[in-house]
C-alpha cells in the first residue's frame, strides 16, 4: 500500500547469500521507486551499516554464519528498540517464529516460491515503516501535550530557530500577564527575566541546539507586576527528518509558592534537628491529636518505615499488638501529666514484624496551656524482652521434650534431669542430682563421653556430637541410646558444663540385627543379581550390600560394612549423592528414582538408581537401594544423539544451501519471462519445481524421520477430509467413510494422508477416486488408478523409487516412516477397482 508522502525509504537487507540480496533488491526497487536497498552479507556488517546511518527498515535472513537472525535482531533492539525489523527467512518453524516474537521482531515472513513473496514483502515493509513514522508523530504530539500546562502555574512555548519567534500557550500568557499576546520575539521574551539570568537562558538554548538533548533549569521571572516569580523550565529540541533542529519546545512551572513552603520547612527542620538528629534513640514528633508528623533516622531504622509511609498515621496506626487498646488511656494520662515523661512498652510494626519498644514521651505546651506538640524517644528492646521470655520458657520446653534431657556442671555432676530421664534410668531425681554419669554408665561408656566432650571443647571442634552409649538402669536390661551432647554457653575459657539428650534406640538396633540376619540368608540370591544393592539406616550406616556393590566400588570381601557410613567406604562426592538421595526418601516417605554418573576404576558408569523406604510401625528406619548399570544404553543414546545432530546438519545444508540458489533461479526465471519468450522457459520451470519437491521430501525424511510428538485421539474421517484440502486434487474425488477414533500424532497422520493422496493423483487419471475406510485393526487408503504390480510392492517404500518421471520417489518412504514411528505396519495390495490399496494396521483405537 503506497504512502501519501514521496519520502525515500531506506532498506537494509542482510543475507549471507549475495545472489539472494541482489535478486530481492531488484524486485523491491521495481515494486516501489521510493525504495533504496542497501545490502550486507553478515549480521556484523549489518550492525556497522545501522550504526553509520540507521535505515527505515531492516530485512534479515535467519540462518547465517556467526550471528544468526535472532541474535542480530537482539543486538539491533539493544540500540534501536523501535527500528522496523522483518525476518525474511527460508527456515520456517514455530520455534524460530516464537523466538523472533520474543526478541521483538516487527514482522515474520517465510520465503516462498514465485514473485508473490516479494509483493508481500513490499506490503510488510510499507506497514512497518508507516507504523513507525506515525508513532513518531504521535510521540511529538504527546511531548508537546506533556510540556503544555496542566494547571494554572504551568505554561508552554515553542521557539522557531530560524525566525527566533516564540509562540506562547495560554498558561504562559497568564504567568507573564500578557493574555492577548500569542507570540513575541526571543529578544523580548528574554527581557521578562532577571538581568543576571538572561545570558544563562540564551546559553541553555544554544546548548540544546548543539547537543540535541533536553535541558532543565530554574530562572527568576520579572513579568512587570512588581513581584518576582521563580520559574522551573524544561527545554526540548524538535528534530525533523533526522537531521536539523528546527524548533525548541519548552514548559515553565511557577514554583515560587513551593519554594516558600520548602524554605519554611527547612527552617522548622533546623530548629528540631538537635532533638532528632543528635539523639541516639528513635525520635518521633506528633501533633496534639497524636497524629504522626516526622521522625529521625534512627526511628526509621527501628520502625522500618520512611516518613512518607507514616504520614497521616495515628499512634494507633503505628502501635500493634494487644497494647493498642490502651493507647487512648496512655494519651490521656500523658496529657494529664502536665508535660512530664511517661514510660510505656508497646509492640510496634516493622515490615510486618512485631517488635517491643520502650517509649519515653513528653508534651510541649504553650503559655496558655494548649498542647503544641508531643515528642517521643524510644528504643528497640525486643531482644531484651525475648531473652527474658526465653529464660522463663526454657524449663517448660525441656519438660515437653519426649527425649531424656540432662545437664552436667563443669565437674561432671548432674544439675538437671527431666522426667523422661528419671523414667529411663529408674533412679529418683534426688539420687541422680549431684551424682556423676558413672551411676548409669559403665567405665567404657564414661570414657567415651569424656572423649566426645574433649572434641567439643577443642578449638575446631563441632557444635554438637552424637554417639551411641549403653545405659544401665537401676533395674532391667541395658538400654542402647543415642547421646546428643553439646556444651553450655560460656565466655572466654570458663567451661560451664554440658547438656544432652538420650534417645532409646534399642528396638531400632534389634530390627537392624534382624534385617542383617535376613539379608545374610538371602545373600546368595542377591549377590547373583547384576545390580548394586544395599541397605542403610537413618544414621547413614550400611546394614547390607551385595557382592556387585562391593566389586563396583572395590570394597574387599572381608571388609565388615556393619556400622560403616557411606563416607567411610566411598569418595566424598559419591557419599554426598547417596546421602542426598536417602534424605529425599526420609522427607517424602516415598521411593526415589534418579539417574547418576559414577566414576569407577573402569571409567565413567551410568546407573539408574531406585531407593525405597523400609517401614516399621509407620516409621522409616532404613532405605533399600538398587542401582542398575545403564552405561550401554546411555552410550547408545549418545551415539543416536550424535547421529541426529549430523542429520540436522545435513537438513540445514539442504534447507539453506540448496534452497537459496533454487529461489534465485526461480526469481531470475521470472525476470527472463518478463523480458523475452522462449520454448525452454517452461522446461526450466518444471525442472525447478521437481528440484523443490525433492528438497521438501528430503527435509521431511531428515527432520521428521521416526519422530512422533504428542499422541491424541483423532477422528479418522475428519483428518482424512482435512488432509484432502491441502493437496492439489484436480478433478479427483474423496470418499471417506471411517467413523472410528484413533490415537496418533495429528500433524504426522495428516502428512501420511497427504502423501498417499498425492501418490494416487500422480499415478491415476485426473478423475481418480480415493477411498478411506476402516478395517479391524486400522484403516486403508485405496484408489481407482492403475494399481501397483505385485512384483513392485516391496520396492515402493524404498527412497527414490518412482514410476512417475515427475515424482520424487520419497512420498511412500515418508508414509512408511510415519507408520513405523507410531508402531504401525503398512501393507500394499490391490483395491476392489484394480487400483492401489494401502492398509495401515496395528492402530490403537481411541475411546
Amino acid at each position: 500500500m503506497p504512502f501519501s508522502s514521496h519520502q525515500e525509504i531506506q532498506i537494509l537487507h542482510v543475507d549471507d547469500d549475495p545472489s539472494i540480496t541482489d535478486l530481492t533488491g531488484t524486485f523491491l526497487e521495481r515494486e516501489d521507486d521510493r525504495f533504496v536497498v542497501q545490502t550486507a552479507t553478515s549480521a556484523d556488517e549489518g550492525l556497522e551499516n545501522i550504526n553509520d546511518r540507521p535505515p527505515d527498515c531492516v530485512v534479515s535472513d535467519y540462518n547465517m554464519p556467526g550471528m544468526d537472525g535472532i541474535e542480530f535482531l537482539q543486538a539491533v533492539r539493544e540500540e534501536y528498540p523501535d527500528l522496523p525489523f522483518i525476518l525474511f527467512t527460508g527456515k520456517g518453524s514455530e520455534t524460530v517464529a516464537s523466538d523472533a516474537i520474543a526478541a521483538g521482531v516487527t514482522d515474520y515472513l517465510q520465503k516462498g516460491r514465485g514473485t508473490e513473496q516479494y509483493e508481500l514483502l513490499v506490503n510488510r515493509i510499507h506497514n512497518a515503516v508507516r507504523a513507525r513514522r506515525e508513532a513518531k508523530r504521535a510521540d511529538r504530539q504527546e511531548q508537546l501535550m506533556r510540556l503544555t500546562e496542566f494547571n494554572g502555574d504551568t505554561g508552554g512555548f515553542e521557539l522557531d530557530t530560524e525566525s527566533n519567534t516564540v509562540v506562547l500557550t495560554a498558561g504562559t500568557r497568564r504567568i507573564i500577564g500578557r493574555h492577548n499576546q500569542h507570540e513575541m520575539p526571543l529578544e523580548e521574551a528574554l527581557k521578562l527575566f532577571h538581568p543576571d539570568d538572561r545570558k544563562d537562558i540564551q546559553h541553555t538554548l544554544d546548548k540544546v541546539l548543539e547537543t540535541r538533548e533536553e535541558l532543565h533549569d530554574t530562572w527568576r521571572l520579572q513579568p512587570g507586576d512588581g513581584e518576582e516569580r521563580l520559574l522551573d523550565m524544561t527545554i526540548t529540541p524538535v528534530v525533523e527528518n533526522g537531521e536539523k533542529v528546527t524548533k525548541l519546545r519548552g514548559a515553565g512551572h511557577d514554583i515560587t509558592e513551593r519554594e516558600e513552603h520548602e524554605r519554611t520547612a527547612r527552617q522548622r527542620q533546623k530548629q528540631l534537628s538537635l532533638f532528632f538528629e543528635e539523639s541516639p534513640l528513635g525520635a518521633v514528633q506528633w501533633d496534639p491529636e497524636f497524629q504522626f508528623e516526622r521522625m529521625n533516622g534512627r526511628a526509621e531504622e527501628i520502625l522500618g518505615y520512611s516518613e512518607a509511609e507514616l504520614r497521616g498515621e495515628s499512634w494507633e496506626g503505628i502501635v500493634a499488638g494487644d497494647d493498642s487498646g490502651q493507647v487512648g488511656d496512655t494519651v490521656e494520662k500523658l496529657l494529664d501529666a502536665d508535660g512530664g515523661t511517661h514510660v510505656i512498652n508497646r509492640n510496634v510494626r516493622k515490615d510486618g514484624e512485631v517488635i517491643t519498644c520502650e517509649w519515653h514521651n513528653r508534651v510541649v505546651t504553650a503559655a496558655d496551656g494548649d498542647v503544641q506538640t508531643i515528642f517521643s524517644k524510644f528504643q528497640d528492646v525486643t531482644d531484651r524482652e525475648r531473652r527474658k521470655t526465653e529464660l522463663e520458657e526454657y524449663e517448660t520446653i525441656i519438660e515437653a521434650l519426649s527425649d531424656a534431657v540432662y545437664v552436667l556442671d563443669e565437674e561432671g555432676q548432674f544439675t538437671y534431669v527431666n522426667d523422661e530421664l528419671v523414667e529411663l534410668v529408674g533412679y529418683d531425681r534426688e539420687t541422680i542430682l549431684g551424682n556423676t554419669p558413672s551411676l548409669i554408665k559403665d567405665e567404657e561408656a564414661v570414657e567415651r563421653a569424656e572423649q566426645e566432650l574433649g572434641r567439643l571443647l577443642s578449638s575446631d571442634g563441632p557444635e554438637g556430637v552424637t554417639f551411641e552409649v549403653t545405659i544401665h538402669p537401676r533395674e532391667g536390661d541395658p538400654i542402647v541410646c543415642e547421646d546428643h551432647m553439646g556444651v553450655l554457653p560460656y565466655d572466654g575459657e570458663e567451661f560451664n558444663g554440658s547438656v544432652g539428650t538420650l534417645r532409646d534406640v534399642t528396638e531400632q538396633r534389634e530390627r537392624e540385627a534382624e534385617l542383617r540376619q535376613t539379608t545374610n540368608q538371602l545373600q546368595g540370591v542377591i549377590d547373583s543379581v547384576e545390580s548394586a544393592m544395599w541397605i542403610r539406616n537413618t544414621d547413614d550406616e550400611y546394614v547390607y550390600m551385595n557382592q556387585y556393590h562391593r566389586d563396583l566400588f572395590d570394597i574387599a570381601d572381608d571388609t565388615d560394612i556393619a556400622g560403616k557410613r557411606a563416607v567411610d567406604l566411598h569418595s566424598a562426592e559419591v557419599a554426598g549423592k547417596f546421602q542426598q538421595n536417602d534424605q529425599r526418601v526420609y522427607e517424602t516417605r516415598e521411593h526415589v528414582e534418579v539417574e547418576e554418573v559414577i566414576q569407577t576404576d573402569d571409567g565413567r558408569q551410568y546407573f539408574l538408581t531406585r531407593i525405597v523406604p523400609l517401614f516399621d510401625n509407620g516409621s522409616v528406619y532404613a532405605t533399600c537401594g538398587i542401582a542398575t548399570n545403564i552405561t550401554e544404553q546411555k552410550e547408545y543414546e549418545e551415539k543416536l544423539q550424535r547421529q541426529n545432530e549430523r542429520l540436522e546438519e545435513f537438513a540445514s545444508i539442504v534447507s539453506h544451501d540448496l534452497r537459496n540458489p533454487l529461489r534465485v533461479a526461480e526469481g531470475r526465471l521470472e525476470l527472463i519471462r518478463d523480458e523475452c519468450t522462449s520454448d525452454h522457459i517452461d522446461g526450466v520451470a518444471q525442472a525447478l519445481d521437481r528440484m523443490d519437491a525433492l528438497i521438501e521430501d528430503l527435509l521431511t525424511l531428515a527432520r521428521e524421520g521416526s519422530r512422533v510428538d504428542e499422541i491424541e485421539q483423532i477422528g479418522l474421517a475428519n483428518v482424512a477430509k482435512n488432509s484432502w484440502q491441502t493437496v492439489k486434487t484436480r478433478q479427483a474425488t474423496l470418499d471417506a467413510d471411517a467413523p472410528q477414533v484413533i490415537e496418533a500424532d495429528r500433524s504426522r497422520i495428516q502428512q501420511l494422508f497427504e502423501n498417499l493422496y498425492q501418490n494416487a493423483i500422480e499415478h491415476g487419471s485426473d478423475d481418480v477416486t480415493v477411498s478411506v475406510g476402516a478395517i479391524d485393526d486400522g484403516f486403508y487408503v485405496a484408489d481407482t488408478g492403475p494399481g501397483i504390480p505385485e512384483s513392485d510392492r516391496e520396492d515402493v517404500f524404498e527412497a527414490g523409487y518412482s514410476t512417475n518421471e515427475d515424482g520424487t520417489g520419497f512420498g511412500l518412504r515418508i508414509v512408511e516412516q510415519i507408520a513405523d514411528a507410531h508402531g504401525w505396519e503398512t501393507i500394499v495390495t490391490k483395491s476392489k477397482g484394480g487400483g492401489a490399496r494401502f492398509e495401515i494396521t496395528g492402530v490403537e483405537k481411541g475411546a
